[in-house]
């Protein structure tokens, strides 16, 4: 019923396991690389523990999307099966014929014989077992006899149990203990941190077709966060009763009364003496960790044909702590002498900051970069007058942009053409009759560029004018919804390393090197073609991961 009132195309709060939703966090790449690893290495048996609600079924999705082609998958979500039927059902998944085996011999017979040809065809089959914690002894003790269908060199057959806490407690039990002994790979899915959950949310409101800033308030998101202890199907079901609530008051924002509201409504009590009840009680998971160690998934990137990647930076690579630049001191009033140029068509005028008046240009620049990027906090001079600084005084861009959940990199030393193909707004110096300028780059054309002032007027610049007084430097705000490091090709780790293919695999960039598929990229970004994951790459890539729901240079977001 909201979702025409918040200009959403879907439904974003669904509580259907949409592999689309997934929030990558942290903990969601490691355990999608370490799955990933288990399989492709095939490690035979591995498990996926994670409490009532934390997302179980959706990782198991996404684990199944995002398989090589050669891998054959079955996923069984029935845990009430005897063992013959389990049997069955796999060779059913799997789409293989049973021929008329009707008995566990027959069916085991069946599939024996269909792993051997798929290995001899270079295929690996996997089977996902959801609410393993539900299964029979008897079909626990099926899934250890599937276990042992092996050749002298390799497992036939990968096998991932998903369950909850109590999978672990059945497991140690001494009759399924040879069944324990063989899980290779454990991982343990928690709930989201305060920071994440803030991610989640606006994650699947832009999944959902969000085209400006999220409607819940900081606050409301952190009453979310405190409610729900992180788990995303409460989360889910808190910000859908938050957002009809807005929506039946007519509010284009969520409040933390509007959030209250909807934990009453939910709990069924009138009241907010139960609001912790949706938390998980699972202090023994809180101190699990991922167990599989960084050797696997340097394996994995090695089983992928990703484990070889140049490390070295481009030139004007991103640092690791924010750099002082020239920019962000204060401008003089001279910076009114650049006159307008008719090259590019007029854009839509900027979302006003005259709260942010009394702040100093670049801080009035940036806080309007914020706006661009949905950023609906307020803004005001007496908030912008306490961003945080560098020991020199100069605005910390970077501290700044993690405050608002962006990242925010330093290009040096690059040129129009690369923010072209970066493609996405900048704070860039602009030189005129030896004074120094801060504009935010807002649209750049074939002949001219939009450059806006801190007051907010938009002025057309022939782009062989702003090449002469340029600095040749700017900042840039992303969204890191992989997780990336500015410049990978420096920190290139397994699990970087597969992040980096797996996204590019879903813009349709595959290739058995990882160095090939960043070329294939780079040559249809218009960037420099050298295979290198740098900071130029990595904002590129972000710009297509962002798609139309974040700003571009070359038009508004949707």
């Amino acid at each position: 019923m909201y979702e025409a009132f918040f200009s959403l195309e879907d439904s974003p709060f669904v509580l259907t396991p949409d592999p689309r939703f997934l929030l990558r966090s942290k903990g969601h790449h490691e355990i999608l690389s370490s799955l990933l690893y288990g399989i492709t290495s095939q490690k035979g048996l591995m498990a996926l523990i994670g409490d009532v609600g934390t997302g179980k079924t959706t990782l198991c999705r996404a684990l199944l999307r995002e398989l090589p082609a050669d891998v054959q998958s079955a996923l069984v979500l029935n845990p009430h099966l005897s063992d013959v039927e389990l049997v069955a059902t796999i060779l059913d998944d799997l789409g293989v014929d049973r021929r008329g085996a009707a008995t566990k011999g027959e069916l085991m017979t069946v599939l024996n014989q269909h792993l051997l040809a798929a290995g001899e065809e270079g295929k690996t089959v996997v089977v996902v077992l959801d609410e393993a914690q539900q299964m029979s002894d008897a079909s626990l003790e099926q899934i250890r006899i599937l276990s042992t269908l092996e050749t002298a060199t390799r497992k036939l057959l990968q096998i991932v149990l998903v369950g909850q806490p109590e999978l672990e407690d059945t497991l140690r039990r001494r009759e399924l203990r040879q069944l324990d002994q063989r899980i290779g790979i454990r991982c343990y899915l928690t709930p989201l941190s305060r920071k994440d959950t803030f991610r989640y949310v606006e994650h699947r409101l832009r999944v959902a077709g969000l085209p400006g800033a999220v409607p819940f308030s900081r606050a409301a998101l952190a009453r979310i966060h405190r409610i729900s202890g992180g788990v995303p199907r409460v989360i889910n079901l808190l910000c859908d009763r938050a957002l009809m609530a807005a929506f039946g008051v007519r509010a284009r924002e969520v409040t933390p009364a509007l959030v209250r509201t909807a934990a009453r409504n939910l709990d069924g009590r009138g009241g907010g003496r139960r609001r912790r009840a949706f938390a998980p009680q699972w202090p023994a998971l809180r101190r699990l960790a991922l167990t599989a160690g960084l050797a696997g998934i340097a394996m994995l990137a090695g089983a992928l044909g990703m484990s070889w990647l140049p490390v070295r930076t481009q030139p004007g690579a991103a640092v690791a702590t924010p750099v002082p630049v020239a920019m962000l001191s204060a401008p003089t009033p001279e910076a009114e002498r650049l006159e307008p140029a008719a090259a590019v068509a007029p854009v839509p005028a900027l979302a006003p900051v005259a709260d942010a008046r009394g702040a100093e240009p670049v801080r009035a620049l940036l806080a309007r970069l914020l706006r661009l990027w949905g950023v609906s906090e307020e803004l005001s001079a007496s908030v912008v007058a306490a961003w945080p600084t560098l020991p020199g005084g100069a605005l910390d861009v970077a501290a700044v942009a993690e405050r608002y959940h962006l990242a925010a990199t330093f290009l040096a030393d690059t040129s129009i053409g690369d923010v072209r193909a970066v493609g996405l707004p900048a704070l860039v110096d602009v030189e005129e009759r030896g004074a120094r300028h801060a504009f935010l780059l807002r649209r750049l054309g074939r002949e001219a560029a939009v450059l806006v002032t801190a007051a907010g007027e938009e002025r057309h610049v022939p782009l062989d004018r702003l090449s002469a007084g340029w600095t040749r430097s700017a900042w840039v705000l992303w969204r890191n919804v992989d997780l990336l490091p500015a410049d990978p090709a420096t920190q290139m780790t397994p699990t970087v390393a597969t992040t980096v293919s797996l996204r590019l695999s879903k813009l349709g960039f595959t290739s058995e090197r990882l160095d090939e598929s960043v070329r294939r990229f780079q040559r249809a970004n218009g960037l420099t073609e050298d295979g290198i994951m740098g900071p130029r790459t990595t904002l590129a890539l972000a710009r297509a991961t962002t798609g139309p729901f974040g700003p571009s240079l070359a038009g508004p977001p949707r």
